[in-house]
């Protein structure tokens, strides 16, 4: 079956998948319409993803869908038209889920049970690293925490975020502002600072430095043509919080800021 990319405000991704048969469209909300829903995405991610090797009863635990409920019905070709919420855990401190308004169809053809669901490239990323993350939190066993000496100095207090951004106040700063570094790319960020494993691997990496700086380049022309910066800013920090901060590797990092790369472009 053929997959292909259809636009709309942003690029978004059409899929199809074929079910067990039946004589009329499944609910919106049906069970089986719900697992057709979840397989296109399990799909979608890839053979080498963390969710390839789910089955349906674990893909449920890694993808909820609630408040399922349909927009609309064609009664010409028999299809549902649907709407529901998508919920992945990350199963992180500071990182609860990741979510999503998912608009996806109900049909029968020919006795087959079809699905159609719509999800950004940049949303396939974010659903990844929350399953991945789920699934490895649940693989590693809970080490007891060491209680602190006295002379050791009490934790650094987390950094303070803008309010209204939702991120960083020294993040995607001018590029210009920031020093070279024997003519190796730098990030928008100041490597100095550097405080997650994440932001060290980007320092650590030219081409994800030159990704980073030019993600902020295309984030301040993305906010200064916008007639609501503020909702540029707030996406952008949600974006590092629940995309690129939850990588785990320099490939995750680089395709999630490829894919930012695209929307805000």
């Amino acid at each position: 079956m053929s997959r292909k990319i259809v636009g709309f405000s942003v690029a978004l991704i059409p899929l199809l998948l074929a079910g067990c048969g039946a004589s009329k469209p499944p609910a919106c909300g049906d069970e089986s319409t719900l697992d057709l829903i979840r397989s296109i995405i399990q799909r979608e991610l890839g053979a080498g993803s963390s969710a390839a090797s789910l089955d349906a009863k674990a893909l449920r635990e890694v993808l909820a869908i609630s408040l399922a409920h349909p927009t609309s019905f064609d009664e010409a070709i028999s299809r549902y038209s649907c709407e529901a919420d998508l919920t992945a855990p990350f199963n992180n401190p500071g990182q609860d889920v990741y979510k999503l308004r998912l608009e996806y169809t109900s049909q029968v053809v020919d006795g087959d049970h079809l699905a159609e669901v719509r999800v950004l490239p940049g949303d396939l990323i974010g659903i990844g690293a929350a399953i991945r993350s789920n699934l490895q939190s649940k693989q590693k066993a809970p080490e007891p925490a060491a209680a602190p000496l006295a002379s050791e100095p009490a934790p650094a207090a987390q950094e303070d975020f803008d309010d209204l951004a939702s991120v960083k106040s020294d993040d995607y700063t001018d590029v210009e502002e920031l020093e070279p570094s024997l003519g190796a790319p730098s990030p928008s960020f100041d490597c100095s600072r550097a405080s997650s494993s994440v932001e060290q691997m980007i320092c650590a990496d030219g081409e994800l430095a030159r990704l980073d700086s030019e993600t902020a380049e295309a984030f301040k022309v993305a906010r200064s043509h916008s007639a609501d910066p503020s909702s540029i800013s707030t996406d952008q920090g949600r974006w590092r919080r629940e995309v690129r901060d939850a990588c785990g590797d320099s490939s995750c990092v680089s395709d999630a800021y490829r894919a930012r790369l695209a929307e805000l472009n």
